[in-house]
């Protein structure tokens, strides 16, 4: 018995030994912690060095250069060119300091990059793509950073916000921006992109605001567009996007300003645009869109702005137009309208401007729109003229047109006592003819309306041809 007492006791031993070499020898997880923590400041204080934007510093105190904030371990969590210390703001300006000076695979921390406005140059370097953690990354206003977007923007899978505008990137958009599946908002207006918008945008479910005007984008609208049921405001204006405007975009239920004019757009307005209930602001001119003013278009009881100009839009106006009580601007001109404008147009109140001209209209302007003294201090009377007609070239014929036009105001005066009698339209009729001072477009109705028209006396010597 004693023999087997003894050899447990001996196997004990020899396990407690085992153990305390274990502990003697082993590094506890807090100290590799520590370890790993302390090499990577010491490489991110070394990256931030070798960049050169700081100059010489101690990298003990990398953390207290100016833009740079640490985490409590001593790793970068942020880097910006405009930062605050002491309640005020200063700016850290890169000149002629290039991107892909700094070590962006020594920063595996980094959270938050915000060079906007800093005079860096260069490109994106692939290595951005390593920033695992990035949230915010703004390179904006920055008009020598050139290059494309790399592919590897994708990998930044934690990205919120994304602004590059105001640079002069070109290239296409990669697919892999479909990725940035966290991405709110995306601003790459006023850069040198090409190419065409890529389908993958269709993934960007949590996109609020999405701004690519001002580029050289080609191609359509893509239909998965109309995936991004949280967007509210889409600029996609002053590019050379052809195409139809998709239906899809009708289910952007939240959607309040939706720009797309200044491109090649052709093909109908969806009747499916009258779904956003949320719109302010429509910008579809100057586009080749043809066909009729979808009357869905009535749906929008919020908007306040509506730009149709420079189209190829025919048929009438929608008596539905009418419903926007909200319209301030309307400008529905150079497209190929026809005829008679409804008469409830009257009725939209808070209308500041309408824009008619070079139609094809007919009939009457609706007697309400004559008292709203905003619609006609912007309102010319070019806008209301016949298209058919040529303008007239001679100062004494647009003075007559003017004094026709004045003397039908003065008889359609609220006060009775004010209007003018026969005899007097007769005797201003049968007067010498007057040539008009200043160019017929710049004459508005509501100079007419109060009878505010300059003219001068035209002499047989010197006639002035009239500027319409």
């Amino acid at each position: 018995m004693s023999n087997i007492f003894t050899a447990v006791y001996s196997v004990m031993l020899l396990a407690l030994s085992m153990a305390a070499s274990i502990s003697i020898f082993s590094v506890p997880s807090s100290a590799k912690l520590s370890s790993s923590s302390s090499f990577s400041s010491s490489a991110e204080a070394k990256a931030l060095l070798n960049s050169g934007w700081w100059g010489n510093f101690s990298p003990t105190y990398h953390c207290n250069l100016g833009g740079i904030a640490c985490n409590n371990a001593g790793s970068v969590i942020r880097m910006e060119a405009r930062y605050k210390n002491d309640y005020h703001y200063y700016y850290h300006y890169l000149y002629n300091e290039n991107l892909a000076d700094m070590n962006w695979s020594s920063l595996p921390n980094l959270e938050y990059l915000d060079l906007s406005d800093s005079n860096i140059t260069g490109g994106i370097p692939v290595e951005i793509g390593t920033l695992s953690k990035l949230t915010h990354l703004d390179l904006s206003y920055n008009y020598h950073l050139e290059g494309v977007l790399p592919t590897t923007l994708g990998n930044l899978t934690q990205l919120v916000h994304l602004d590059l505008s105001k640079t002069d990137i070109g290239g296409p958009i990669p697919s892999t921006i479909g990725n940035l599946s966290a991405l709110a908002h995306l601003s790459l207006n006023s850069a040198n992109l090409g190419g065409s918008i890529p389908p993958e945008i269709g993934n960007l479910k949590n996109l609020v605001e999405m701004d690519l005007s001002f580029n050289n984008l080609r191609g359509s609208i893509p239909s998965s567009i109309g995936h991004l049921s949280n967007l509210a405001n889409l600029y996609l204006h002053s590019s050379q996007l052809n195409g139809p405007i998709p239906s899809s975009i009708g289910n952007l239920s939240n959607l309040a300003n939706l720009y797309l004019d200044s491109n090649q757009l052709n093909g109908p307005i969806p009747s499916s645009i009258g779904n956003l209930s949320n719109l302010a602001n429509l910008y579809l001119h100057s586009n080749q869109l043809n066909g009729p003013i979808p009357s869905s278009i009535g749906h929008l009881s919020n908007l306040t702005n509506l730009y149709l100009h420079s189209n190829q839009l025919t048929g009438h106006i929608p008596t539905s137009i009418c419903k926007l009580k909200n319209l301030k601007y309307l400008d529905l001109s150079e497209n190929l309208l026809s005829g008679q404008l409804p008469r409830q147009l009257g009725r939209l109140c808070n209308l500041e401007y309408l824009g008619l001209r070079r139609n094809e209209f007919i009939g009457t302007i609706p007697n309400g729109l004559i008292y709203v003294k905003p619609l006609h201090e912007n309102m010319m009377i070019t806008d209301v003229l016949d298209s058919r007609l040529l303008p007239p070239t001679n100062p004494t014929v647009a003075g007559d047109i003017v004094l026709v036009a004045t003397m039908a105001f003065a008889c359609l005066d609220p006060k009775p006592k004010s209007r003018p009698s026969m005899l007097c339209l007769s005797q201003e009729f049968l007067s010498r003819r007057k040539a008009l001072v200043a160019p017929l477009r710049t004459v508005s109705l509501w100079n007419l309306w109060n009878r505010k028209m300059d003219f001068v006396h035209q002499s047989n010597e010197h006639v002035i041809s009239a500027q319409v």
